[in-house]
């Protein structure tokens, strides 16, 4: 067997490379998505990587989707740029759209599903930040790890990729000096620069600014804070880990930073 590479990245998983193939731990969930990528797939949707089988230890057996993850140069650069941020919106409406006719069995099962069955209108990817992109040409690609993907709203997934990608919380971008700073956020300085991201983010996904988005982000990012809560309760180490570094803490605060600022970005 060829030599397995740990894979960088990822909060939860255990993920290796052999060859061109990824492989990752399965879970409850692993069913539903692998039926949702051989949907992709057969919908002609090349932003995903592709589901080969599960190979003899038990891991499931995904194409090597090649390009650069998360790499320094992109953090400091290329995440910010407002070319990747209309290709992400891009890459995020093919997606959703290349799900619009998946049709879950009815024993699926997710980790993370909208409550309201009734606004159930596309496969959300529940994590679409820039961690989980393959850049290309210092441009988005691909999605990859879809463990969280379940059905919901547009909308819904739309909240959390603002949140990663504008960036909504307490910091940003600054390229004012001729090189991109990670800078403390400022009104005066930043408010007229995040309305115009998500100006743009809209327009480049092709539907408007609803205006009831501040409830969305804040109700995405409640979510997030419970899951991780329940899952930690749950005895998951991984998501336990995240509340001992003080990540949940973190998300806490955006929370709270978003309702009180929101009014100045819209």
């Amino acid at each position: 067997m060829t030599q397995e590479e740990v894979l960088s990245g990822g909060n939860v998983n255990h993920i290796v490379r052999i060859g061109d193939t990824v492989r990752r731990p399965i879970g409850y969930w692993s069913s539903s998505v692998h039926e949702l990528l051989k949907h992709l797939e057969r919908q002609g949707f090349e932003g995903a990587p592709r589901f080969l089988g599960i190979d003899d230890s038990g891991r499931e057996m995904l194409t090597f989707v090649s390009g650069d993850i998360n790499q320094p140069e992109l953090e400091t650069y290329t995440w910010w740029t407002d070319e990747t941020l209309v290709g992400l919106a891009q890459l995020l409406r093919q997606f959703h759209d290349g799900t619009v006719s998946f049709t879950p069995s009815s024993e699926a099962k997710w980790q993370l599903i909208y409550a309201n069955d009734a606004e159930h209108e596309v496969i959300c990817h529940n994590d679409a930040a820039f961690y989980n992109l393959v850049f290309r040409n210092g441009q988005p690609a691909a999605l990859i790890d879809f463990d969280m993907a379940g059905p919901g709203p547009r909308l819904w997934d739309i909240a959390y990729t603002l949140y990663t990608s504008i960036p909504l919380g307490d910091f940003m971008p600054d390229f004012s000096s001729g090189k991109i700073e990670i800078v403390t956020y400022q009104h005066e300085k930043h408010a007229a620069e995040r309305r115009r991201r998500i100006h743009l983010f809209f327009e480049s996904y092709g539907i408007p600014v609803p205006n009831n988005l501040r409830e969305w982000i804040i109700e995405r990012l409640i979510v997030l804070c419970d899951t991780i809560k329940k899952f930690a309760a749950n005895g998951n180490q991984a998501f336990q880990k995240m509340i001992d570094e003080g990540q949940l803490a973190h998300y806490e605060n955006v929370i709270t930073f978003v309702d009180d600022h929101f009014d100045d970005w819209i």
